[in-house]
């Protein structure tokens, strides 16, 4: 590029109207590069300082999720760096493989997916097994039918709890996603197991369904028998 002397009105116009491209380029090159820096310098927390939600849904956007992982970071995780929430629509010819490469990935750590994503990842031992967990208290399933939740490993045969059911999960629902024939889970991989299983405890203790209390007066007028 070059700018013959004197330079005059005329010739800057000319120049421009010729060469407005490279500048355009130019500014195109400078931006990718900002950013590019920008991505892989900056700070991100360690695997043992974040958790990372992902919940198969329906909602547009993951404000409502991740008003939920803020409550959840304040009650039970201040120590965690950064408790993250994302609702995905897993398409239904690669949904599938989507999974597979986020598993094998160690993207996130608690999941919420269907009984059929779940059962694929948990034959393959992709969760982590959670009856340590249950047993030793830290998860309480109190009031949950746990029956979905168990798979076969395919290579050992060994039955074990992989999953928590979220039928009965229903307040997940005023937060965009489905509860019905949906399985929590942790990913075996994920890196921060210990913080995961407190924030899936969450979930269980807080999203279930309040039993209705019956009123005062029909248990009384139910007491007294028919004359």
């Amino acid at each position: 590029m070059r700018i013959n002397l004197p330079i005059t009105k005329r010739r800057i116009r000319n120049h421009f109207h010729y060469s407005f491209w490279k500048y355009l380029l130019l500014i195109a090159i400078a931006f990718f590069g900002w950013n590019l820096i920008f991505t892989t310098t900056r700070y991100r927390p360690p695997e043992n300082a974040k958790v990372e939600f992902v919940a198969e849904g329906y909602a547009m956007n993951s404000d409502a999720i991740q008003s939920l992982a803020d409550e959840i970071h304040a009650a039970v995780l201040p120590e965690m760096e950064e408790v993250t929430a994302t609702i995905v629509s897993f398409d239904n010819q690669y949904g599938d493989m989507q999974l597979v490469v986020w598993v094998s990935a160690a993207q996130g750590d608690v999941y919420l997916i269907d009984q059929a994503r779940f059962k694929s990842i948990a034959d393959s031992s992709g969760t982590l097994p959670l009856s340590p967990y249950v047993e030793n208290g830290m998860l309480h399933v109190d009031g949950i039918d746990l029956a979905k939740g168990f798979s076969v490993d395919t290579e050992t045969g060994v039955e074990s709890l992989m999953g928590i059911p979220a039928d009965s999960l229903v307040k997940l629902q005023d937060y965009g996603v489905a509860t019905d024939n949906m399985v929590l889970c942790i990913l075996a991989n994920g890196g921060n197991d210990e913080n995961s299983i407190r924030f899936l405890n969450y979930l269980l203790e807080n999203m279930q369904t309040e039993p209705s209390t019956p009123d005062v007066a029909d248990t009384a007028d139910a007491a007294v028998p028919a004359q």
